[in-house]
C-alpha cells in the first residue's frame, strides 16, 4: 500500500526529530501547499519537510510552573487512495508512533467536513517517547480523491501551553483544502437549508460521572436557536447575531434542514448537522419533526417556544444559582460548591454576590492529608438593563457585562437561565402559580460555565 511504503520513514524521522527535540528551518505562518493539498500552517512554529509530507515544531522553555516541552504536527499526504482504505490508513497512521497503538483513545469523532469529505479524528494519551510523557491526537480527512494525515505530538505539555498547540491544530486542520473548489471550514447553509425560526426549550435530565469518582444528577433547560437560513446554536448568541456567534464559537452551531409534510411529502424530518469538535467535523442526524403553534417535536421530545422578554422589561425579586459536586475514590475524596445570588429591582438596580469553595483529602504515604479552599466573591451593584434574549450588567464602576437570558417557563420567572447557569427565585418570592420546570431544577443546576 502507498501510505505504508511512504508513511513509515517519515514516522521514523519523526521519532528521531522528537529526541532531538530542535528542528531546522523557518517559521511557518504562511499558506503552504503539498501537492493537492493546501492548509495554513500555525504562526511560530519552524518546519522541515519530510518523506511525504512537512513537520512543525515549537519548542517550550522551562519556568517556575513548567518543565521543558514541544510540540510536534506531521503533516502526511496528500495521498491519492480510494476512500474505502481511509479507515485502514487512519490506523496505520496511528500505529507507526511507538506506544499509541495499545492506547484507546480517550475521545473521537467522525462525520464530514464543511466541504463533504469524510474526517475522522481521536485522542490517545499517554504513552512515552524516550521517557517523556506524550499525548497524540490524530485527523484523517479524504476526498473523493485525495487523503491527507495530520498528528499532534505534546511533550510534556499542559495547561496553558497545551490549549495553546491544540488550538494552533486546530486551525490548521480546519483550512484543510484537499480539492480546487474547497475552501477553509465555514458553516454556510445551501440552498433547502433552513425551514425554522424561533428559540426553543426542552428539559434534559439525567446521572453523570464526575471529577471527584462520584455522580451528579443535572437538570438543564436546553435551548437551540432555529434561524430561517438553515443556521442553529444550541446556545443563545449574547449579542443577538448568530451568524457572528457562530463564526466565533462553531462549537455551539451546525446547520439544519427541513423536509417532507404536506400531502405528497412523506413524514416530516429535520436534518442537523452539529459541529461536533475543534476541528470541524459536521456528524448529521435525522428526526422526526411535528410543528404547533407552542412549540416543535423532535424526535418525541416537546420543544417549547420562548419568546423574548419584552424590552426593558423589569425584574423584583433575588435568584440564586448552586452547584455542588462530591465523591469518594479508593485513597482520596473531594468536593466543590459554587453559589451565585442576583438581586434585581424593578428600579433596574442589582446586586450580586457568592462563593466558591472546594476540599480535597488523600492519603499520603500512611498519613491522611487534606486541603480547604474558599473565595468570597466581592458584592458588585449597578444597573441592569433586558435587550432581547440578554440582560445587560453595568456596575457602578463602569463595567458592563453582557449575559444571556431567557425564561423556560413563559409567564413565570420563577427559573431564569442567565449565562447558561439556572437561577431560581427564593422561595418566598415566587408567585403561587409557578412553572413545573424550575422545581424539577431547583435540585442539582448544571456545572458552571465560569
Amino acid at each position: 500500500m502507498i501510505l505504508r511504503r511512504t508513511l513509515r520513514p517519515a514516522l521514523l524521522a519523526l521519532a528521531v526529530l522528537a529526541a532531538q527535540a530542535s528542528i531546522a528551518g523557518s517559521a511557518a505562518a504562511e499558506p503552504r501547499q503539498i501537492g493537492a493539498l493546501h492548509f495554513d500552517a500555525p504562526e511560530g512554529w519552524r518546519a522541515k519537510s519530510v518523506t511525504s509530507g512537512l513537520v512543525l515544531e515549537k519548542q517550550f522553555p522551562a519556568d517556575a510552573e513548567n518543565k521543558k516541552g514541544a510540540a510536534m504536527i506531521h503533516v502526511l499526504g496528500p495521498f491519492a487512495e480510494p476512500q474505502a482504505a481511509f479507515d485502514r490508513n487512519f490506523e496505520t497512521t496511528v500505529g507507526m508512533i511507538e506506544g499509541f497503538a495499545e492506547e484507546d483513545p480517550l475521545l473521537k469523532a467522525a462525520g464530514t467536513t464543511s466541504n463533504g469529505h469524510r474526517i475522522r479524528s481521536d485522542y490517545r494519551c499517554c504513552a512515552s517517547i524516550g521517557n517523556v510523557s506524550a499525548g497524540l491526537r490524530t485527523v484523517g480527512i479524504a476526498s473523493p480523491r485525495n487523503q491527507a494525515f495530520f498528528s499532534l505530538i505534546d511533550f510534556q505539555l499542559r495547561d496553558e501551553r497545551q490549549d495553546e498547540v491544540e488550538a494552533a491544530f486546530a486551525s490548521m486542520v480546519r483550512s484543510v483544502r484537499l480539492e480546487p473548489a474547497d475552501k477553509p471550514f465555514a458553516l454556510v447553509p445551501a440552498s433547502g437549508d433552513g425551514g425554522l425560526d424561533g428559540v426553543f426549550t426542552h428539559l434534559d435530565t439525567g446521572v453523570m460521572p464526575n471529577a471527584f469518582g462520584g455522580t451528579d444528577f443535572y437538570s438543564d433547560s436546553k435551548i437551540t436557536v432555529f434561524d430561517p437560513s438553515g443556521l442553529f446554536s444550541t446556545e443563545l448568541p449574547e449579542a443577538g447575531d448568530i451568524q457572528a456567534h457562530c463564526r466565533a464559537t462553531p462549537t455551539d452551531c451546525g446547520l439544519y434542514k427541513v423536509s417532507g409534510g404536506g400531502f405528497f411529502g412523506g413524514a416530516r424530518q429535520i436534518e442537523m448537522r452539529e459541529v461536533a469538535d475543534e476541528f470541524g467535523t459536521l456528524e448529521a442526524e435525522t428526526k422526526p419533526l411535528e410543528q404547533s403553534s407552542g412549540g416543535l417535536t423532535i424526535d418525541g421530545t416537546v420543544h417549547a417556544r420562548v419568546p423574548p422578554p419584552p424590552a426593558g422589561t423589569p425584574f423584583e425579586g433575588t435568584w440564586r444559582y448552586f452547584y455542588a459536586s462530591s465523591g469518594m475514590m479508593a485513597a482520596s475524596s473531594g468536593s466543590i460548591a459554587v453559589e451565585r445570588i442576583l438581586t434585581l429591582s424593578r428600579n433596574g438596580r442589582f446586586e450580586r454576590s457568592g462563593f466558591t469553595g472546594a476540599s480535597a483529602t488523600g492519603d499520603a504515604g500512611g498519613g491522611t492529608s487534606g486541603v480547604t479552599v474558599s473565595n468570597q466573591r466581592p458584592a458588585a451593584s449597578g444597573r441592569y438593563r433586558v435587550d432581547g434574549y440578554a440582560i445587560e450588567l453595568t456596575g457602578d464602576d463602569g463595567r458592563t457585562e453582557r449575559l444571556s437570558l431567557f425564561a423556560p417557563d413563559e409567564g413565570s420567572d420563577d427559573l431564569l437561565v442567565i449565562g447558561g447557569n439556572n437561577y431560581l427565585k427564593a422561595e418566598d418570592e415566587k408567585a403561587p402559580s409557578g412553572g413545573s420546570s424550575s422545581s424539577s431544577t431547583s435540585s442539582t443546576p448544571k456545572r458552571p460555565r465560569s
